[in-house]
């Protein structure tokens, strides 16, 4: 296997044969080979010559493979360090990933397979270069205290939903898939509103017990059940004059939704097992990734309840209904992530994010900050990489939408969607103009319509997202290292696409 383009080695061991054979062999494939026979040269060597991949060996005279491994970091930050082993303990393995380096290989070791790793750590390398030397933050986290981050169109409507709401006393319903930020919603309207100063509390409904939901609601006596010594008000209580949450409200049960009910309607409660009526002040908000309706057809959720929480509603988009945010969260999560340790934020390269822009979202913004966690974690360098990111991430049929088009357009096969196609009176439409194409086409001899195709689409992609290449490849169907090969193609040819 051949790298696409040539680049600098420096191999670092002691020993002298060893050296010869991976030069001979790195020479082969057009790489310039640096020799180095101790730590302390290689780290010399890597400051003068600046080498894209480094072959370094643990066990050495002088300074070891790992002390090297840390000077090289300061020498040559952005090398690919392979260290080469005949001892792969448990310390060693660990003590390398620790350290920066790219991968580590047991000695003795296929050649064949040295060289397509060495291939590899060239592709990571040439991605790093791909980020840039800088990268400017996309957003500023202090201008986001709430947590709630988004332009799209979708996360604006959010935004203005809350304004409207926040000042009032209304009580507010929340929908939206799991992980979508429900409970970041429900803390800015409750930091917003009149209640401000008051208590805030969230209660997940179908975290607590059925038998526990009410005590943990209302509070209970002393004795009131085994197990209660001592008086415990409840959470309606304890917020008074602030906001309470109701999490997940459509896993709460009937009875428990009847005394819920009667603490909004009269702002009364009663703690369980006492007869004493309190009265209470509190603002609900409540949430839900359960369609209320139904279940209220059902005769699963009560209809009198639902109406009185469904005075004012916020519906959360899914994340994959506003992928123009993904930019935006990763850089505010990478901030966030490198301000808690004191570290500067690490970038992200192109190819990783083409694959976050890719994925559908299943577990939405919540999965969205697991997977940026894991790859700050990965992440040898100061860039993560495509690597850095888990193959659910990273294998398109597992991650790509039911609905998602193909990886790159198929012009070919357009036509065989015209049939389908024709049973809506769009389809019929589309049909029309596959055939008009297709007569244009005889008429010209077939000579290259599929390439004029392809430059419309593109160009008026471009148009529609005013230049926007990560909009543009989302619309077309296609990754944004492909759209940008096609852009710079077109551009060589003189084809004007967007000024």
């Amino acid at each position: 296997m051949s790298s696409p383009v040539p680049a600098k080695v420096l191999v670092i061991d002691d020993d002298k044969d060893l050296r010869y054979s991976l030069k001979r062999a790195l020479a082969g494939q057009g790489h310039t080979v640096i020799e180095a026979d101790s730590g302390e040269t290689g780290v010399a060597l890597a400051k003068r010559d600046q080498p894209d991949v480094i072959l370094l060996d643990n066990r050495m005279g002088g300074m070891t493979g790992i002390e090297t491994l840390q000077m090289l970091r300061g020498a040559q930050p952005q090398a690919m360090v392979i260290l080469m082993t005949a001892f792969g303990t448990t310390q060693t393995a660990i003590e390398a990933m620790k350290f920066g380096a790219y991968d580590y290989v047991m000695k003795p070791f296929d050649q064949a397979k040295l060289i397509a790793l060495v291939d590899r750590a060239l592709g990571a390398r040439r991605d790093l270069a791909s980020a840039g030397k800088s990268a400017r933050s996309l957003v500023n986290p202090a201008d986001y205290k709430e947590g709630i981050v988004g332009s799209s169109e979708p996360m604006q409507e959010v935004l203005k939903s809350i304004g409207q709401v926040a000042a009032s006393d209304a009580t507010v319903l929340i929908t939206g898939e799991s992980g979508t930020g429900k409970e970041l919603v429900a803390r800015c309207i409750a930091q917003h509103s009149l209640r401000a100063k008051g208590p805030f509390m969230a209660v997940n409904c179908a975290a607590i017990p059925e038998n526990l939901i009410e005590s943990e609601l209302f509070g209970h006596e002393k004795g009131a059940f085994t197990g209660a010594a001592a008086m415990k008000p409840g959470k309606f209580e304890l917020c008074d004059g602030g906001t309470i949450f109701l999490d997940e409200i459509g896993d709460m049960s009937l009875p428990t939704q009847t005394k819920v009910l009667r603490a909004i309607q009269d702002g009364e409660i009663q703690r369980v097992g006492g007869t004493t009526t309190l009265k209470v002040s509190v603002r609900l908000v409540a949430a839900t990734n359960k369609d209320l309706e139904a279940m209220v057809a059902a005769r699963q959720f009560r209809e009198d309840l639902f109406y009185r929480l469904n005075v004012f509603r916020i519906r959360l988009p899914a994340l994959r209904h506003r992928k123009d945010d993904i930019p935006l969260l990763i850089d505010y999560m990478l901030q966030r992530q490198a301000a808690a340790k004191k570290l500067r934020p690490k970038r992200l390269s192109n190819e990783a994010l083409d694959a976050l822009m890719a994925h559908d979202w299943p577990g939405n913004v919540r999965e969205l900050e697991n997977v940026v966690q894991r790859a700050n974690v990965l992440a040898k360098g100061e860039t993560i990489l495509a690597k850095d990111l888990p193959q659910e991430v990273l294998n398109p049929r597992r991650a790509a939408p039911p609905t998602a088009p193909a990886a790159a357009p198929s012009f070919a096969a357009a036509p065989a969607a015209a049939p389908l196609a024709e049973t809506t009176a769009a389809g019929a439409s589309m049909a029309a103009a596959y055939e008009a194409i297709y007569r244009q086409n005889r008429l010209n001899d077939g000579k290259n319509i599929l390439s004029v195709i392809e430059v419309e689409m593109i160009r008026r992609a471009m148009e529609e997202t005013r230049g926007n290449q990560l909009r543009s490849a989302m619309i077309l169907g296609i990754n944004r290292s492909t759209l940008k090969k096609r852009l710079i193609e077109m551009r060589e040819a003189g084809i004007k696409v967007f000024s």
